[in-house]
C-alpha cells in the first residue's frame, strides 16, 4: 500500500445549526440510545450495539489510523447548536490509490433528528474539510432506496456509478474534485 500523507488532526467544525465535535471515546455514552434503533439499521446495515461495543468501537476509532498504518480515521459527533443534544456522526476513512488521496464517507442521523437538514450540513462540512486537507477523491456507498442518502451523496458533489457493493451504490467525486460544496455557515 502506498504510504498516507501527513494529515492535520481533526478539528471541530461548524455548521449553521451544528457543531461537529471530533470523536471521544466518551461519546458512546451519549450515542448508544441514538443509535440503539433497529429501523435506523434498515439502510445501514448491522444492528445496533451495546454500550461497551460502542466503547470498543470508538476506542479504536479515535486512535485515527487502521493498525496497519494504511488508513487514517476521522469522525465526528454531531451536536446540536440549539439544545446541545447528539444528533448523529459523520466519518471518513482516507486511503491511498496510487498518488491519489481518496475519502471515504459517511453519515448517519438518528431518527428522531432527520427531516432537518442536519445530515447535509454535517456531510457538507465535513466534506469541505477534507478536501482543504489535501482529499483528491470521494467515494460514499448509499442504498439506492435511501432516498435522503442518495440526496445528500448528490449534494456533496457525488455521482452514483453502477457499481454495486454488498447491496449499496458506489457513489464518487471527479478526479480532480470539482465545484466542491461550500461550508454551510
Amino acid at each position: 500500500m502506498t504510504p498516507l500523507p501527513s494529515w492535520p488532526a481533526t478539528p471541530v467544525l461548524h455548521t449553521d445549526d451544528l457543531v461537529l465535535e471530533p470523536l471521544r471515546v466518551q461519546h458512546a455514552e451519549e450515542m448508544a440510545p441514538l443509535l440503539d434503533d433497529e429501523e435506523l439499521h434498515t439502510f445501514i446495515g448491522g444492528e445496533p450495539a451495546t454500550l461497551d461495543q460502542l466503547r470498543q468501537v470508538y476506542g479504536l476509532q479515535v486512535g485515527g489510523r487502521s493498525p496497519d498504518g494504511t488508513e487514517l480515521w476521522f469522525n465526528w459527533v454531531l451536536r446540536r447548536s440549539d439544545t446541545q443534544e447528539p444528533a448523529g456522526y459523520v466519518q471518513a476513512t482516507i486511503t491511498m490509490e496510487g498518488v491519489t488521496v481518496v475519502a471515504e464517507v459517511a453519515w448517519v442521523v438518528a431518527r428522531e433528528q432527520q427531516g432537518r437538514g442536519l445530515a447535509r450540513q454535517a456531510a457538507t462540512a465535513m466534506v469541505q474539510w477534507l478536501i482543504a486537507s489535501g482529499v483528491d477523491q470521494l467515494v460514499a456507498h448509499v442504498h439506492p432506496d435511501h432516498a435522503a442518502s442518495n440526496a445528500i451523496a448528490a449534494a456533496v458533489g457525488l455521482h452514483p456509478t453502477a457499481t454495486l457493493v454488498e447491496g449499496e451504490v458506489r457513489w464518487t467525486s471527479a478526479v480532480p474534485l470539482q465545484n466542491p460544496p461550500m461550508y454551510l455557515h
